[in-house]
């Protein structure tokens, strides 16, 4: 990110009490690379950086502390596996109020106490990629500008300035918290509760990624901010790829032959999971979880969420589902952020956590930071996914908006790669490539094994995919065009590009890489008539690959270390 410069004032919000009744505070990140103005008055706290502002209501005067921050933690899966968070904190107190605002490299996040929730500004011009609010998050983005924007969003909302970018999103919900969401009015976007309520006790954090595009790609903050880890020991906790029957077929569930295909397919391919979605029998399953163990797959089961509501029903659920083997459950239909229902998410992670069994959340709210509560939650839905393309189109730059929002918060359950949808309008080199671009711990892969099969540099690819990053870094990019981005597992790197638009080509600098390090690229890009090209070359870090993209297309480029 480049060194932050100057401070813009959001207009019209920021307005303040009398000077002499103010006091005011610079607060840097640790690395420099952003600095906020803090300024506190009788009628609350506002703050300052670069191309964001936000207001608090809070009587003061306020009396103030600083602090450091020096988080180092790790994942199972995510942007990364290893985390690091260095931040600086101001502490501002009056009474029983408390503001605390936080400072890092790539962003700023306020957390109150018997305060007012924020409400944010940007400068006038700015623009916004924001999603009308649903409790499922199944929307697609819209592009507005600011000013224009009225009524209720939910998070994250992506705001532009100036060529300044701001991912706004919250964490660190505790129990008993309801999530958040976005009101937009006269430019001013108003953090509103779900429960219409005050945050109880020390609320979230909500949190602003500042930079360039590659900030709010990269950024560990809206993980690093939710609570730590309540699990001691996650070293049975594994990542993996899919085999998912129910997008190709809905009806399969309920027949154990089917079943049984679906997990000789992920056995052949070497991928770690089967899931057997709504409409499977407890007469046949142990006996299916046993075949697939003795395949090495281990099988994962769908639930509604009203299955595991109470200690005692998810207790008894669990243990059983935990005794016949399975390795995770699906649970669906959560569809609130209330507080209650925010409640059941932490009470099954927690049940399922103990027991071994790992979470995927659908029909879910957005991730808060739960991923680095519960890491053993890999992965949440809250997105306009794959699922949807059974029956409607979803645009290839709705992908490409994802990279830069959705995807940017948590792991998103995606399932991505169905080559055989029937109004799909993306090529078969986009489609692959978003098994890649996108993050999941549990990478459902929707097709059926046929129609991967039909594509073998597709099969090739999907049973090559890592299933977890050591890193990751957006390489080019902007909402609506494309995105190309390079995720590492280990010595290797995988670049992802999605396009939206008429047909080009992309450049991709290999800075990146290794320096005085060969490595062989091989490149998965469209061809003629819906089909894939591969192509392969030494390359170095010095070398720029150039790749030819078809309307609406894609490629992906794996880049392995040679000996020597």
């Amino acid at each position: 990110m480049k060194r932050l410069m100057t401070i813009l004032t959001a207009a019209g919000l920021l307005a303040c009490a009398p000077p002499a009744a103010a006091r005011t505070w610079t607060v840097a990140s640790p690395g420099g690379e952003l600095t906020a103005k803090v300024r506190a008055t009788k009628a609350g706290v506002t703050v300052r950086a670069r191309g964001i502002g936000a207001r608090v209501r809070a009587d003061g005067p306020f009396a103030a502390r600083r602090r450091a921050v020096h988080t180092r933690f790790a994942t199972p899966a995510g942007k990364r596996r290893r985390h690091e968070l260095h931040a600086r904190v101001l502490k501002l107190t009056a009474g029983r109020r408390r503001v605390d605002v936080l400072v890092a490299d790539d962003g700023l996040a306020l957390r109150q106490r018997n305060a007012g929730a924020p409400v944010y500004a940007a400068p006038a011009g700015s623009h916004a990629l924001l999603q009308r609010f649903a409790v499922n998050y199944e929307r697609p983005y819209d592009r507005v500008a600011l000013a224009d924007a009225a009524g209720e969003y939910g998070y994250p909302a992506l705001l532009s300035s100036h060529g300044t970018w701001a991912l706004l999103s919250e964490a660190g919900l505790r129990r008993g918290q309801g999530a958040a969401r976005l009101t937009a009015r006269s430019g001013r976007l108003r953090v509103t509760g779900a429960d219409r309520r005050r945050d109880r006790g020390l609320s979230p954090w909500r949190l602003a990624v500042i930079g360039g595009l590659d900030d709010v790609v990269g950024s560990s903050l809206p993980l690093a901010l939710g609570r730590p880890s309540r699990v001691a020991d996650t070293s049975w906790i594994r990542p993996g790829r899919v085999a998912w029957s129910w997008w190709s077929d809905s009806t399969s569930p309920r027949d154990p032959e089917r079943q049984r295909y679906f997990v000789d397919a992920a056995a052949e391919r070497g991928w770690e999971y089967a899931l057997v979605d709504e409409g499977w029998d407890a007469a046949w399953m142990p006996e299916l979880v046993r075949y697939a163990a003795d395949r090495g797959v281990r099988v994962l089961l769908w639930t509604h969420w009203r299955d595991l509501r109470g200690p005692g029903r998810r207790a008894r659920r669990l243990d059983r589902w935990a005794g016949w083997g399975v390795a995770g459950v699906k649970v669906d239909f959560l569809q609130s952020d209330r507080r209650r229902r925010l409640a059941a998410y932490d009470a099954i992670a927690r049940a399922a956590a103990r027991r071994r069994l790992l979470v995927d959340f659908h029909g879910s709210t957005l991730p808060r930071g739960i991923q680095r509560t519960w890491p053993n939650v890999m992965t949440l839905e809250a997105v306009l996914g794959a699922e949807h393309a059974k029956a409607a189109t979803i645009p290839a730059a709705h992908d490409v908006d994802l990279v830069f929002t959705r995807n940017a918060v948590g792991s998103m359950d995606y399932t991505p790669v169905t080559f055989s949808a029937p109004l799909r309008t993306s090529t078969a080199a986009h489609q692959l490539a978003l098994a890649v671009a996108f993050e999941s711990g549990l990478q459902h892969l929707a097709d059926t094994p046929a129609s991967y099969a039909a594509r073998p540099a597709a099969d090739a690819l999907l049973r090559a995919l890592p299933v977890a990053w050591d890193d990751t870094r957006l390489l080019d990019g902007a909402p609506g065009s494309h995105a190309t981005l390079a995720r590492r597992s280990g010595a290797e790197w995988w670049v992802a590009s999605l396009h939206a638009g008429p047909a080009t080509a992309r450049t991709v600098p290999l800075g990146f890489l290794d320096p005085g390090r060969s490595y062989r690229a091989t490149i998965t890009a469209d061809a003629d008539a819906d089909g894939l090209a591969v192509s392969g070359r030494a390359v170095t870090a010095a070398d720029t690959l150039t790749v030819p993209v078809a309307a609406d297309g894609g490629f992906t480029v794996r880049l392995v270390p040679l000996p020597g």
